[in-house]
């Protein structure tokens, strides 16, 4: 045998063991995961008073159909709290006509960033000193959600004894090639976070969702809460981790049917929400680092197709076909799973291919600049260094 064959066996070999374990992560969140809408637990004896906080910045079309929304919720004791965070358009005026209509509805203005904040942490941590609920609700702008959510949400955490319950939403279609990346996405950060783990006290898997974190406010106000996030460009999954550090009993709940947001509206949106994620959370502001990352990344997502493609070796071939077929099965199964479109899961290689175009572009941008730009605001690599708490 060549070294040329021994290379491809190894090569082939490792990517089978990637996909393995991309399937068994699958299941194992599957299996751990349950979906809101098959909670049944028992209604407490009274229904602890609930305060919703949403930031928004530029929200104008969005907030108000997802906030009304929330508010055909017949939560018997509930407020929300809007945040609008130095916005130039319409949201500041669409918040003020929700309050006028509905007096649950708290209206709240941002019109300066404090130094060393990032600027929808400070928003949250804004309304969050508005806060009169045992229980706080960090959501974005855009989420809508079904009447009952909230109330099975609640019975869950109070009936099993949860200070954070983080729901996944069910992500809303955008076109073939953008689900296409959001799938691929959406399984990476998955097998990042662990879920299967979140609720064993014994690990320190913790994961909060930007569109529905359910805290006990008392367990977030002993930890040291949110100005010790401020820097933080991952501040949902650093929110559940820094909970669970706190000694918080977490859970992780799948939102199909009940939860629902448009992820990113274009690929421009995501290509702009990858530039911070991708080189300070993913990529360790390091382009080398990133591009390493990337290059193993795409080694073993393309591995079963490599195997059929570049080896005229009948056992590679028979090996790359079985591991095509378990690469579909894992992406289908789980867009499957999560609500979203099959047709988009089948093109992986795509979204693959797409996923690392946008973390290697992420990378080039936040080195040649030094930074990030979010929310209008630059943010220096030395400084977002200092602030990083999530854990990957």
């Amino acid at each position: 045998m060549s070294v040329w064959s021994v290379v491809a066996f190894i090569y082939v070999g490792a990517g089978a063991v990637w996909w393995l374990a991309m399937l068994g992560a699958f299941l194992r969140t599957r299996q751990a995961v349950p979906f809101v809408r098959d909670f049944n637990d028992p209604a407490p004896a009274q229904w602890p008073r609930v305060s919703i906080v949403i930031p928004a910045c530029n929200e104008e079309e969005a907030i108000e159909p997802a906030v009304r929304s929330r508010l055909l919720d017949a939560y018997p004791n509930l407020e929300v709290i809007l945040v609008d965070d130095r916005s130039t358009d319409g949201t500041g005026a669409a918040i003020d006509r929700l309050a006028a209509e509905d007096a649950r509805v708290v209206p709240v203005h941002v019109t300066e960033l404090p130094a060393d904040w990032l600027g929808k942490q400070h928003a949250m941590q804004t309304g969050l000193e508005h806060v009169t609920g045992d229980w706080v609700l960090f959501t974005d702008a855009d989420v809508h959600a079904v009447p009952g959510c909230l109330h099975r949400a609640v019975a869950r955490c109070e009936a099993r004894g949860f200070d954070l319950l983080a729901i996944i939403p069910e992500l809303r279609s955008t076109g073939f090639v953008l689900d296409a990346v959001i799938a691929q996405f959406l399984r990476t950060v998955l097998v990042a976070a662990r879920p299967w783990a979140v609720e064993d006290p014994r690990t320190d898997a913790g994961v909060g969702a930007g569109a529905f974190s359910l805290v006990r406010r008392s367990v977030l106000d002993r930890s040291p809460g949110l100005a010790w996030l401020r820097l933080e460009l991952g501040d949902d999954i650093a929110l559940g981790q820094m909970l669970k550090a706190s000694g918080a009993r977490c859970s992780l709940a799948m939102g199909r049917g009940m939860l629902d947001v448009l992820f990113y509206p274009t690929m421009g949106a995501m290509a702009r929400a990858a530039e911070r994620a991708g080189f300070t959370s993913i990529g360790h502001f390091s382009l080398p680092r990133i591009v390493a990352e990337i290059a193993g990344y795409w080694a073993m997502e393309f591995a079963p197709y490599a195997a059929l493609a570049f080896w005229r070796i009948p056992m590679l071939q028979i090996v790359g076909a079985i591991l095509v077929i378990l690469a579909q099965v894992t992406c289908v199964s789980l867009n499957r799973w999560a609500g979203a479109r099959t047709l988009p899961a089948v093109a992986q290689p795509l979204g693959a291919a797409m996923n690392g175009i946008l973390m290697l572009r992420a990378g080039v941008l936040g080195t040649i600049r030094g930074g990030v730009w979010w929310r209008g605001t630059f943010y220096s690599s030395s400084l977002l260094r200092k602030g990083r708490r999530v854990r990957l």
